[in-house]
């Protein structure tokens, strides 16, 4: 008798109810919210230091260039349109960047042998020289997967996300001399020029106020391949970092509330989209003579 009973006793219950996975997993839930922005922070704050990084070894290669030269890399050769003298050929323009110049000092010089610096970025040998990627030329922030140029001149030429600053751009900045070898005045003009290199005593604003590199809002697009001269802007006088000014490319990055921007003593700093547009002109130009009181 006492053994039917036992026998007949309900057996011990092992598993959830309803109610209770669903509570589960509304907690579970509820953790992956709170930690996946974490987790995406953390990874962003992680290329953002691999972006910093890139952004630090070109511009000390821009640096060792000029140990070697004393000059800096100019911004682009054979960029500038000039009407052949009578009696002589017309000449194509090249359209060689500041990349290309610095390629032996990123320890790229193997494909700087593959550059014929007589010959246009977009002919052979040149173009396929120009179509590896440089990964040291590319912001891992960067959304868009597109490596090369899919169409137009320099189509098949590898992209960059940094680009040459050429100065500030806007009203009353352009030349007033028409013989100018520059589009903008003197004191608007910044350190990657076309067709002049800049030396140290060009640069009255000191080096470590005066930006040569920064990286660029839009990426991807045309001009913006390495090997390609027209990879330098001038930023337009009222437009702020992460903005845009309609007039081509500004300074601005995927990076959450700012950019990064090279020195030409080699630093590379953190700007944010809120920074002084007083500040930040004033760090674009190499020879306006302003006082620099920094505040990211």
């Amino acid at each position: 008798m006492q053994s039917a009973t036992l026998n007949n006793r309900d057996p011990e219950r092992s598993a959830f109810t309803l109610i209770e996975l669903l509570v589960v997993i509304s907690i579970i839930g509820v953790l992956v919210a709170l930690l996946l922005p974490a987790v995406q922070a953390a990874r962003e704050a992680a290329r953002r230091t691999d972006c910093s990084n890139h952004l630090r070894q070109i511009t000390l290669a821009c640096h060792l260039h000029e140990n070697q030269k004393k000059e800096f890399p100019a911004g682009c050769i054979g960029c500038k349109f000039e009407t052949p003298k009578p009696g002589t050929p017309f000449q194509p323009l090249r359209y060689l960047s500041w990349n290309i110049q610095i390629l032996p000092f990123l320890e790229q010089a193997g494909l700087w042998d593959q550059f014929d610096l007589k010959l246009p970025c977009y002919v052979e040998p040149n173009l396929t020289a120009s179509s590896q990627i440089v990964p040291t030329f590319l912001c891992p922030s960067t959304a868009d997967p597109t490596t090369h140029a899919p169409v137009g001149l320099f189509k098949g030429m590898a992209f960059t996300d940094y680009c040459g600053l050429y100065g500030v751009e806007g009203v009353g900045r352009s030349i007033t001399n028409t013989h100018s070898q520059h589009f903008l005045n003197s004191t608007s003009l910044g350190v990657m020029l076309f067709e002049i290199a800049s030396k140290h005593s060009d640069i009255f604003d000191g080096l470590s106020h005066t930006a040569m590199i920064a990286e660029s809002k839009l990426r991807r697009v045309n001009e913006n391949e390495w090997a390609n001269g027209h990879n330098v802007f001038a930023q337009e006088q009222r437009t702020g970092i992460n903005s845009e000014s309609g007039l081509g490319n500004d300074i601005g990055s995927p990076h959450p509330s700012g950019a990064l921007i090279g020195f030409c003593d080699g630093h590379v700093s953190f700007y944010s989209d809120s920074v002084d547009q007083t500040l930040l002109n004033s760090l674009l130009t190499r020879a306006g003579m302003e006082v620099v009181e920094e505040s990211h």
